[in-house]
């Protein structure tokens, strides 16, 4: 009887991690339109089932002459999502600076049945049909979040054309995991607790390579993000790994669309 019981929580538990892959799989396929193959790639392998919000992380180019309709077309199913989908907690795109072609797409989702719910959506598939299908050199990060942390209140910021994002890639020192972790955790609750224009903080790994992580930040301006990374407390994190941390780079990029309902605080024990 025991082993039966065991038996049906195994095939169980395996339903249910084949149930996530593919709800992520066809999202990657409608987002980005990634063949099948790659998807599937990224995807098949066996891990535990992740209760931890759902991230997106995706680039791509947009061609010059669909600009214009992608960001209105963003508009449109980002601020429809923040209005219709409580579960939705997070959607951010941004552009590097000085070069409008390549953009990237950060989301957040409290879980797959917030995804699915998205995925779903009137506005999300006129999103799609409208510019999704056009765009080039797609690229999807399979992440998993470590830190989520906003402030409290909601963010709307539309093309102001003021506002930075950051996005930070590096390799950890896998014996330092835990001290990066908690130390980026400290700045970036102090940043958003003490710092008017830091307005979110979001440290990702890659799923099948934990000790390759990507750190998001969102400023509102220029002046907020100097003052940031000229702070005590950001100087005293980076004294106390940088020496942890190998490969660096950080593109520095301009908000396009930034919106969450706030309040997020998400720690990844």
């Amino acid at each position: 009887m025991g082993r039966e019981i065991i038996k049906i929580y195994v095939k169980e538990s395996l339903m249910s991690k084949r149930y996530i892959k593919r709800i992520l799989l066809t999202s990657a396929i409608a987002i980005l339109g990634v063949s099948t193959s790659l998807a599937a790639f990224t995807f098949d392998k066996q891990e535990q089932v992740d209760t931890a919000p759902i991230v997106g992380l995706y680039r791509f180019q947009v061609p010059a002459e669909l600009q214009g309709a992608y960001n209105t077309a963003g508009v449109q199913n980002l601020t429809a999502s923040m209005a219709k989908e409580p579960n939705t907690l997070s959607m951010n795109v941004a552009h590097v600076k000085g070069n409008p072609s390549e953009s990237y797409v950060v989301e957040v989702y409290k879980d797959t049945a917030a995804l699915e719910t998205h995925r779903k959506s009137e506005h999300f598939q006129n999103y799609i049909n409208e510019v999704g299908s056009k765009l080039t050199n797609r690229k999807l990060y399979d992440v998993q979040p470590l830190l989520l942390i906003e402030k409290p209140n909601a963010l709307s910021i539309i093309n102001d054309g003021q506002s930075v994002v950051t996005l930070t890639e590096f390799t950890v020192d896998g014996n330092e995991v835990d001290t990066v972790q908690k130390q980026y955790q400290l700045d970036i609750e102090r940043a958003v607790r003490d710092e008017a224009g830091y307005k979110a903080g979001y440290v990702l790994r890659e799923r099948n390579n934990k000790t390759h992580w990507y750190v998001i930040q969102i400023y509102s301006d220029e002046s907020a993000f100097n003052k940031h990374v000229n702070s005590p407390g950001y100087r005293f994190m980076m004294s106390q790994i940088q020496g942890s941390l190998q490969g660096v780079t950080t593109k520095v990029l301009q908000g396009d669309i930034l919106v969450n309902h706030g309040g997020q605080s998400f720690i990844r024990p």
